[in-house]
């Protein structure tokens, strides 16, 4: 089986206009989208019902095209075909939440798209915000032998300690079981903000899936109570709210440099 579990650290830290930083333990699965049917024959654990303890449902992401009855691996393929030109036909890896005792909240999910020759041709990050429901799609193109580096221009709000004219720069190391993602949010030549995934993929078989939901039983209400324990402390700190704004489109695509290099060091 492709698909795994994975558990390890997320972490932010703002350094403008108020310092402050905090790091959680996560667990979260990477799903081969090929393999749900035995997914859901691992274990009672984890099913289609709404409120077991990890529940699977494809419409539980990319809804505008999975709850019109598109396959979730097509629709990422299309948003990477219409974000990059060219379509990845090998298999794709989801590393995401499921829901967890009915509730459902992933700030990010990660698509990593291969060729039919195996190697990784792009990742698609599905973002989410709370409490407005709302979903933006940034698009990673990779390069043969290149790092996965790339830059991004803000279309979507996701915090309202942050503002929108921002720049992304997101940057990826997949190395055997390992999974780290690094973003940094730049205003001009200053870092806002960086947040930092980092997990390890481990086998999955039902005993392994029985430890996973014991040492994280609800991953989702842990995941809202921090962002919303994080903004008290931040509002406590008297940190500026920017207004929301309507997401920008639904899809972004990268660039290997920022627009005005020399402010970026």
């Amino acid at each position: 089986m492709n698909s795994s579990l994975c558990q390890g650290w997320v972490q932010h830290r703002r350094w403008a206009p108020r310092p402050h930083a905090f790091r959680y333990r996560v667990g979260m699965l990477c799903l081969d989208l090929d393999e749900q049917l035995d997914l859901l024959a691992l274990s009672p654990l984890l099913g289609r019902w709404r409120f077991a303890p990890l529940c699977w449902r494809e419409r539980d992401y990319l809804p505008a095209y999975t709850r019109q009855g598109i396959p979730l691996s097509e629709a990422v393929r299309e948003l990477v075909g219409e974000a990059l030109g060219e379509v990845p036909r090998g298999r794709i890896e989801l590393l995401t939440q499921p829901r967890c005792w009915g509730l459902w909240f992933n700030p990010v999910s990660f698509y990593f798209c291969h060729d039919d020759d195996g190697r990784l041709a792009a990742i698609l990050c599905e973002v989410r915000n709370t409490p407005w429901r709302e979903r933006y799609h940034y698009v990673v193109s990779v390069r043969p032998g290149g790092a996965i580096d790339q830059w991004f221009d803000k279309r979507f709000h996701v915090s309202p300690f942050l503002p929108r004219d921002t720049r992304y720069h997101m940057r990826f190391l997949l190395e055997g079981p390992h999974i780290r993602v690094h973003i940094e949010s730049w205003r001009d030549e200053h870092k806002l903000f960086e947040a930092g995934l980092a997990v390890e993929r481990q086998p999955l078989s039902a005993e392994a899936l029985r430890r996973h939901v014991a040492a994280f039983p609800w991953t989702t209400l842990s995941t809202l109570s921090a962002i919303y324990w994080q903004a008290l402390r931040l509002l406590i700190k008297g940190t500026p709210i920017h207004d929301h704004q309507a997401p920008d489109g639904h899809l972004g695509s990268g660039r290997d440099t920022p627009e005005d290099t020399q402010h970026v060091q």
